[in-house]
């Protein structure tokens, strides 16, 4: 109902005394439904884990060779958990049009294969418990697979549109790169016909044309004139070599660091020392002079 709160998407047929009727209830409470109208029994996962370990066992086994659609109904590897009481019937009923429905003197069927599903399908119907195993898959699709499979749905879309786009994008490259493959071919005069057999044919021609010009550039390549332009580039190399190494061998000697080794202290300390000594040694004969001269004029005035 579109104004309810919830989907109302479960619909039984109630039995009432001399008529059938409709009853709708919410999808996510079927299985509760079932329990409190006691339709199916408290104890019915007990059973139900039964069945689930016959089916398991069902599906463990190889299939029919007599009825193909029922390697098509559950193909090898197909999971447990996967399989409802309907796919259980639908596999019995592939049997039955096979011809495997043949039954014994007890009212038991004579092939294995259909005796196992019967004895499936039986099950699952005793105590009404494939009603409870139906609620339970339809809450879990409604629930859980639905959602995944929109939000996959929708990614899908997403990557298709820009899968689209790129489509689009690489067509309008691929139609200029065609255009601009013309153009350059017209530039080398291919006209119309450019493919890689007629640019191979060209390509084949043109070696007749390439072996004369080869043989004219060896030609020049021996002549005279070659011979002095290659000696005056040699010449004009080595004066180039030789300048930049003057050059350098000048500024290297003019960028010398100072000798700041303990030798070059050492020599520069007694450099510095003997300097020092020859400055006194100079200063003391200036004033021995001096006192000499002043002793020769105070002489005479002594004896007066």
């Amino acid at each position: 109902r579109g104004s309810a709160p919830r989907a109302w998407v479960c619909s039984l047929l109630a039995r009432a005394p001399g008529r059938m009727e409709v009853v709708d209830i919410p999808f996510d409470r079927t299985t509760e439904w079932l329990l409190e109208r006691r339709i199916v029994g408290a104890s019915y996962t007990k059973s139900l884990r039964t069945v689930h370990a016959r089916l398991a066992a069902a599906l463990a086994a190889e299939r029919p060779a007599e009825a193909p659609a029922v390697a098509q109904l559950v193909p090898p590897g197909t999971e447990r958990a996967s399989l409802t009481y309907f796919d259980a019937k639908a596999v019995m009923q592939a049997l039955l049009d096979a011809g495997l429905g043949e039954k014994t003197l007890f009212g038991g069927y004579s092939n294995a294969h259909t005796a196992q599903w019967a004895d499936i399908v039986r099950r699952f119907e005793a105590g009404s418990i494939h009603l409870a195993d139906a609620a339970s898959a339809m809450a879990q699709a409604v629930g859980y697979e639905l959602p995944a499979l929109k939000k996959e749905a929708a990614r899908a879309e997403k990557e298709l549109s820009e899968l689209v786009r790129r489509q689009g994008e690489y067509e309008r490259l691929a139609a200029a790169a065609e255009e601009r493959y013309v153009a350059a071919c017209d530039k080398k005069g291919l006209g119309t016909d450019c493919s890689r057999e007629e640019i191979g044919r060209r390509l084949r021609e043109s070696r007749s044309l390439l072996r004369a010009t080869f043989a004219r550039v060896a030609a020049l390549c021996q002549s005279e004139e070659m011979g002095g332009a290659v000696e005056y580039y040699l010449a004009y190399v080595r004066h180039c070599l030789e300048a930049a190494a003057r050059l350098g061998a000048d500024v290297g000697a003019k960028a010398a660091p100072p000798d700041v080794t303990a030798d070059g202290a050492d020599r520069a300390g007694k450099a510095a020392k003997a300097k020092g000594k020859a400055k006194g040694a100079k200063g003391g004969e200036g004033a021995g002079g001096g006192a000499a001269a002043g002793g020769g004029t105070a002489a005479p005035a002594a004896v007066a």
